[in-house]
This record gives structure tokens, sequence and C-alpha cells, in this order.
């Protein structure tokens, strides 16, 4: 049984994959960077705290609203490109 394989499908996905982790990677290099400026002294870490206070106080009905509506348009893009794989068969 021979299996076909597009070329171009394997590089989408082959990047897709490489994107992903990079993202995760650098997102995880950045996370404990400011961990570790935020523990370097008693001024910085004052300063953490005070940064986790105004995280804390957002305002999450309109947080909640931005990301319905980032949900939505994903939605939205995810009904298009099946409709694109149905047309273009």
């Amino acid at each position: 049984m021979v299996v076909e394989m597009d070329l171009f499908v394997l590089y989408r996905w082959l990047l897709a994959i490489v994107c992903m982790v990079y993202a995760a990677v650098v997102t995880w290099r950045s996370l404990a960077s400011w961990l570790g400026y935020f523990r370097e002294s008693r001024r910085t870490a004052v300063l953490g705290r005070y940064t986790l206070v105004l995280l804390l106080r957002t305002r999450w009905r309109r947080f909640v609203g931005e990301l319905a509506q980032i949900v939505a348009l994903l939605a939205v893009l995810v009904l298009l490109l099946f409709a694109h794989r149905g047309v273009g068969g």
C-alpha cells in the first residue's frame, strides 16, 4: 500500500509545530526572566507585588468580552477554512 504524501502539507505541519514550540519556549523564558527580576531585591519584589495586584484588579467583564470576540473570530476563520476545503475538493 503506497501512501501519497504532499510535500507542502508536510512542510506546513512541520512549520506549525516548530513555530508553536518556539512561541512556547520564548513565552516561558520571558516569564522566568520577569519572575527572576521581581525576586532580585526588596524594591523589585514590591514592584512585583504591585504588578500582581494590578493584574488581579483587571476588569474581568471587559477581558471576557475581548476573549469572546477572539473566539468568535476564530470560529469564523475555521468555518471559512472548512468551506474552502469543501469548494476546493
